[in-house]
């Protein structure tokens, strides 16, 4: 039996990117510049690929509970019960203040932000006996406030991600963001079949044979069976929400946002 995971209101991790560029020439006693920006760029891969697990009735339990309740700032949250799960949360802010650091106001090239994903599964077999797996999210997160990422996942092969990407400049002609995302899943293999096992000692109870006859009672098997769900959460949330909640196998899930800002005045 694989264990619940369970997250209590007590302690979240909490990881950001702080990046500063900031370039200034000066020229004839007057100061020009035509390099000030700002660049923040996420770029992640996520491979899984010749994996087998074969579940006997295994039970994956994956749960946020009665947490993240007015959360703020930067979050991520990972749960994941079950076996070859890959969970990432990532932030990358960049900022440029010429003014702050010179003194005075600097005309720059451009902010950029960039993000990129790539997620591929392939050539993984997945055996199912009677197993099952729970995700959920359950009243948590309400009212959180600035930028949160959940990834809950119960099963096998599942890939999460959340990617914030924020670059900004006061004195950036040009603001420029992009995000790219690429997920492939081939070749792989899943089998999901009842289990022999049972939910109750009751059950248990019936295969009691008498070697006198041949009464041997059969009780149900147990189906393979896959949830996940959202309950009572992120309510009145505000910011950038990224949440993934997988039960099963192979799933891929992505959450990206991508921000650039610059200075329409500074032409």
């Amino acid at each position: 039996m694989k264990p619940s995971v369970l997250l209590s209101p007590l302690a979240f991790a909490l990881a950001a990117v702080l990046a500063t560029s900031v370039h200034a020439t000066e020229a004839n006693n007057n100061a020009s510049s035509n390099a000030s920006g700002a660049t923040a760029k996420i770029s992640d891969t996520q491979l899984n690929f010749n994996n087998r697990v074969t579940n006997h009735e295994t039970k994956n339990n994956a749960s946020v509970d009665g947490s993240l309740g007015n959360a703020s700032g930067n979050v991520g949250v990972n749960v994941a019960a079950g076996d070859n799960n890959q969970q990432a949360n990532a932030a990358a802010i960049a900022t440029a203040d010429t003014a702050f650091v010179f003194g005075f106001a600097v005309a720059g090239s451009g902010a950029n932000a960039t993000t990129g994903v790539e997620q591929k599964a392939y050539s993984n077999n997945l055996t199912n006996y009677g197993n099952p797996n729970n995700a959920s999210v359950n009243n948590s997160a309400n009212g959180a406030t600035g930028n949160l990422g959940v990834n809950v996942a119960a099963g096998n092969y599942n890939q999460q991600k959340n990617d914030t990407t924020i670059a900004s400049s006061e004195t950036a002609y040009l603001a420029k963001a992009s995000a790219s995302v690429l997920q492939s899943s081939n070749g792989n293999v899943t089998d999901n079949n009842q289990g022999t096992a049972f939910e109750d000692e009751s059950a248990l109870a019936l295969q009691t044979s008498s070697y006198g006859g041949s009464w041997w009672p059969q009780p149900e098997k147990t189906p393979s069976v896959n949830n996940a769900s959202l309950s009572n959460s992120l309510g009145g949330v505000s910011g950038n929400v990224g949440v993934n909640i997988a039960a099963g196998g192979g799933n891929q899930q992505s959450n990206s946002l991508t921000i650039a800002a610059g200075c329409n005045a500074c032409r």
